[in-house]
């Protein structure tokens, strides 16, 4: 994938990060506010241990105990 060139401006309100190692750059864009990043956080752990979790070698009722123990 290639970047298009001169695309980044610091005044839109992204954040360049360089990587050497793999070749290409990311621009990270933050959220407005405090709440809104860390929704946005608290759901990307939601989705990833939802993911792990079915994708394990068990019954449904005990992922649903799993589930629930990690929720209280």
């Amino acid at each position: 994938m290639m970047d298009r060139p001169n695309t980044y401006s610091s005044n839109r309100g992204g954040v360049l990060v360089e990587d050497t190692v793999c070749g290409f750059n990311i621009v990270v864009h933050k959220p407005a506010n405090t709440g809104e990043l860390e929704r946005r956080v608290a759901q990307a752990h939601a989705d990833t241990i939802i993911a792990k979790v079915k994708k394990l070698n068990c019954s449904a009722e005990q992922k649903k105990e799993l589930i629930d123990a990690i929720c209280t």
